[in-house]
């Protein structure tokens, strides 16, 4: 890492507040853009109903939170923000309050914070310079850019909270799998191979074709390779065993679609919500947050190793034939793709959901939790549980430009003012860094680009 010691310049006209009251009022262009806001919202809500509406607006929220905690972390040290925006893209409406300028834009897919003298290659006046990032102190500036992740974070403490001691969770917890092999059918569906044969509500299948098996997940499997066909079950009612034909043909499920096989809900036993008390949820709230982090952590990890990587390009590569196998009854999924079934209820041997161990874009965010809604307000509370933790990690990388790799430089910086013993700042020469960047930007556009396109081609199905 290459460095400088001296701040750029010459620097750029400074940040000019417009006279009180002058942005306060709209241009017809403005009301204009509003009202595109306003009718992307009537749409949205039109078509995935009030939910969805409520994921895009809690996923701005989320956003919004993370840049307050850099806004406040910037206030608090005496820099200088210039621009707080929620939104992106033209400018709706805002309004100048001292040196910040607050507003809203067309855009409905995040926030930022403009704080001025990120780094040495910005250009800032020099009666602001003192109050720029990169002339704070070291705790001011490490303090400022993990601020963002660290909402995120306590925002997901908090969210965890409310799900243990108000909506409660699978045996009060989150991240505490709930025994697998005791499980019950749920449900039949009418028409069905399973209603034919005179299986009910309350039995649990203990064999197919004579292969035994205990875990929920383990039905699927055992049941696909038969699509079409005939396969003896086996299953205990009461305490008797039984073994009777069911004829694995196609049926309507209950959103209208065609499926396959046994026709059959699968229920986890100890999967029962329960409340914790209050109190005892503060602290296992921090377990809880501990566990999901870790499981977070380690699913990204796999997910940029090679096995991970190579994973992700077969479904890209067979996404519209992984897509039509899962549509099509008797229809059989192609060998590279991935996936997987959710714990605690799950449509076994019917149409099962493609390539679900994958990294989701905002698309699959939304096709989740429109899903998820269905299951309860406790589901959606899970899903920004694991955005705002999946948030807080990418952003904490220590790569530019991800708040990470600001933290990173602050802290290099601070090692080479105590071994060069400086009395001053030293900077850290970031046009080194660009390739870096790039590379980073590159990374990031193309893991949009991806899995925007996987969530398009193959949708996610929430069994």
């Amino acid at each position: 890492m290459t460095t400088t010691e001296h701040p750029p310049a010459p620097p750029e006209a400074p940040f000019s507040p417009a006279p009180a009251g002058a942005d306060d009022r709209m241009t017809a262009g403005q009301w204009a853009r509003l009202g595109i806001l306003g009718a992307l919202l009537v749409v949205l809500t039109a078509t995935s109903g009030f939910w969805g509406l409520v994921i895009v607006l809690g996923i701005v929220l989320m956003v919004f939170l993370h840049e307050l905690g850099h806004f406040v972390a910037a206030k608090r040290a005496g820099m200088k923000v210039t621009e707080f925006f929620i939104g992106f893209g033209p400018r709706i409406w805002s309004f100048t309050r001292g040196e910040t300028e607050y507003g809203l834009k067309v855009i409905p897919a995040g926030a930022y914070v403009k704080i001025i003298g990120m780094h040495n290659l910005e250009e800032v006046a020099p009666e602001d310079e003192a109050r720029s990032y990169r002339q704070g102190r070291f705790r001011d500036r490490f303090t400022v850019v993990v601020a963002g992740p660290f909402m995120n974070l306590l925002t997901a403490l908090v969210l965890i909270w409310i799900v243990l001691a108000v909506v409660g969770a699978p045996n009060g917890s989150l991240t505490k799998a709930p025994d697998q092999s005791k499980w019950t059918i749920d449900r039949i569906y009418p028409g069905t191979g399973a209603a034919e044969a005179g299986l009910k509500a309350g039995d649990h299948i203990t064999a197919v074709n004579g292969h035994r098996f205990t875990d929920i997940d383990d039905l699927r499997p055992l049941i696909q390779p038969h699509k079409g066909g005939t396969v003896q079950v086996t299953y205990l009612r009461g305490g008797v065993s039984s073994t009777v034909p069911v004829t694995l043909h196609a049926y309507t499920d209950e959103d209208g679609g065609q499926a396959c096989c046994l026709g059959i809900r699968q229920v986890l036993l100890d999967a029962k919500h329960v409340r914790v008390n209050p109190l005892v949820a503060i602290p296992r709230s921090f377990q809880e947050m501990g566990g999901i982090f870790n499981k977070t952590f380690g699913g990204l990890g796999h997910f940029f190793s090679p096995t991970g990587l190579k994973g992700f390009g077969n479904q890209i590569v067979h996404a519209q034939s992984n897509r039509d196998a899962a549509n099509t009854p008797g229809g059989t999924v192609p060998a590279a793709s991935s996936s997987s079934s959710a714990s605690g209820s799950s449509g076994s041997g019917d149409s099962s959901a493609q390539g679900q161990d994958r990294l989701v874009s905002l698309v699959g965010v939304f096709q989740i939790g429109t899903s998820a809604a269905s299951s309860g307000v406790g589901a959606l509370f899970v899903l920004f549980i694991l955005l705002n933790i999946s948030l807080g990690i990418v952003n904490l990388l220590p790569l530019l430009p991800l708040d990470g790799g600001h933290a990173v430089i602050a802290v290099y910086e601070k090692v080479q003012e105590k071994r060069r013993h400086l009395s001053g700042r030293y900077f850290t020469d970031v046009g080194r860094l660009m390739p870096v960047v790039y590379v980073v930007m590159l990374v990031l556009v193309g893991i949009f680009v991806t899995t925007t396109y996987l969530d398009l081609a193959n949708p996610l199905k929430i069994d």
